[in-house]
Order: C-alpha cells, then sequence, then structure tokens
C-alpha cells in the first residue's frame, strides 16, 4: 500500500478515535471480577479517553475495502504507556466490534503484546465501532475507550430487527423478562448450560445512536436463568447481546429492547 493509502487509512481511524471524545463516568455498571452483578449505574459513552487514560491508534495496515489490521495501546493522560493489564471479568482485553447499525457483533479477546499494544483485524469493508474493555495492573476501576474505522467503502446499512422477547439460536429457546433470561431446550427441556470467561453469563449492550455500552454478568448459580438486575440503567433502544457456554461453544443470542 502506498505511504498515502497508509496516511489515509491511519487519519481515517485516528479521527474516528478523537471525534468522539465523550465524558465517561468512573464507576462502570456490572463490572465484577467474583461474577456477581452489581446494580446498573450508567452506561458508558462512546470515548478515547477514560479514568485518566487514553487510547492511542498505533498504525493501520489495509485500505480501500481490504482487510484492516489496526495496532492501539493505552496509555495515561500524562502520556506513559500502558504495559502491564490484570485480567478483567475473564479476560485482559474485551474487545467489541460492532457496525453502527449494531450488526455484525463480535466479542474478541486479542492478545496484549509485551509493549501493551494490541491489534484488530477488520475483514470486511465499511464503517466498524470498537470498544475496548480493560483493567491497568494500578487501576482499581476498568477503563472503557473506543475507536472508530471507516475505509470509505458504502456498505448498505442494515435495519435493527424488531423486539422479540423469545428467540431460538442453536436449538436452545431464550426467553427475556426484563434483564432475566430463561433457557431451555427448543424442546422445553432443561438444557446444560457452561459458564463463559469465568461467569455464568455475559450480558453486552449497545445503545442505538450513541453507541453507549454496558457490559453486564449473571448472578451465579441459577439453573437455567441469567438475572443481571431490573433494567438498563438509561433510556433508549438498545441491542443486547447475550453470551453463555453450551456444548463447548459461546452462545450468542441478540435481543432488541426498548428502555423507557
Amino acid at each position: 500500500m502506498s505511504v498515502g493509502a497508509r496516511l489515509g487509512a491511519f487519519l481515517l481511524v485516528l479521527l474516528g478515535t478523537f471525534g468522539t471524545a465523550y465524558a465517561v463516568g468512573e464507576k462502570l455498571p456490572g463490572h465484577s471480577h467474583g461474577g456477581h452483578t452489581h446494580g446498573p449505574g450508567s452506561v458508558v459513552p462512546p470515548g478515547f479517553e477514560s479514568n485518566g487514560y487514553r487510547l492511542v491508534t498505533d498504525s493501520v495496515q489495509g485500505a480501500d475495502g481490504d482487510p484492516r489490521l489496526i495496532t492501539f495501546h493505552l496509555e495515561m493522560t500524562d502520556g506513559m504507556r500502558v504495559t502491564e493489564f490484570a485480567e478483567n471479568h475473564g479476560a485482559l482485553l474485551h474487545t467489541i466490534v460492532v457496525r453502527p447499525d449494531l450488526s455484525g457483533f463480535q466479542h474478541l479477546h486479542p492478545d496484549v503484546a509485551d509493549d501493551g499494544s494490541w491489534q484488530v483485524p477488520l475483514d470486511e469493508p465499511g464503517q466498524w465501532h470498537m470498544v475496548f474493555d480493560l483493567l491497568p495492573a494500578d487501576s482499581s476501576n476498568s477503563v472503557v475507550v473506543s475507536a472508530n474505522s471507516d475505509d470509505e467503502v458504502a456498505v448498505e446499512p442494515v435495519p435493527l430487527p424488531e423486539p422479540d422477547d423469545d428467540v431460538t439460536v442453536d436449538g436452545l429457546r431464550v426467553v427475556r423478562n426484563g434483564l432475566d433470561f430463561t433457557v431451555t431446550n427448543d424442546d422445553g427441556s432443561p438444557a446444560e448450560l457452561e459458564s463463559y470467561l469465568g461467569n455464568a453469563a455475559h450480558l453486552v449492550a449497545l445503545r442505538q445512536g450513541d453507541l453507549a455500552y454496558v457490559h453486564l454478568h449473571a448472578t451465579d448459580d441459577m439453573a437455567g436463568m441469567f438475572m443481571f438486575g431490573s433494567a438498563l440503567p438509561e433510556a433508549g433502544t438498545y441491542r443486547l447481546f447475550l453470551q453463555f457456554g453450551h456444548d463447548g461453544d459461546v452462545v450468542t443470542v441478540p435481543f432488541t429492547v426498548t428502555q423507557p
């Protein structure tokens, strides 16, 4: 790729990173290292700074519709690079990749290099929004930062699916009641469920429009049911992604929910 193309791709991500600078709350809702959910506080708006840290885009490989590989690192606002991280609800780094229309959801866990950097592959063209959820080793609070990438390839938007509280995925029937989810086999018999990343289940919620984010954990020891609290913490239309283990795989169950 030419120098001009590399620079253009880099600027697209850089502008996406710094173009979404919103205030981020000090206390993140639903984060727990013991596997129990906390009461919802507020969702986290997108932004490149959080809790005294900021996201830095190091490089972008690929442009003009080709697969992209983007390298990031985290640094303190005084410029000191962060190289050590602690496990954060089951992984060193949680990366959410999603289209601005909330389609194409991916929950990734990139390896963190010795210099604190990590890479995110974007195999499909168009716009992508990336959320990074991690815990610096010297911090008591999780850090959530985000970036956007756009290679200027037009991709047809996907309408947000209509709300449906009774969903069948991979032979499992999942019924939603608020933020409680009951899981059975599609014939109604009990399903043998497995933990995912050290928790009974994870729930990622992304709000339509501003892409605000929240990551919650289910209460432990509720056979066939995942409970995440009473309601989403703020009003809006959300795409929920419930994730849990089953038969050695990770099952992802999406829902569209409007919170008054």
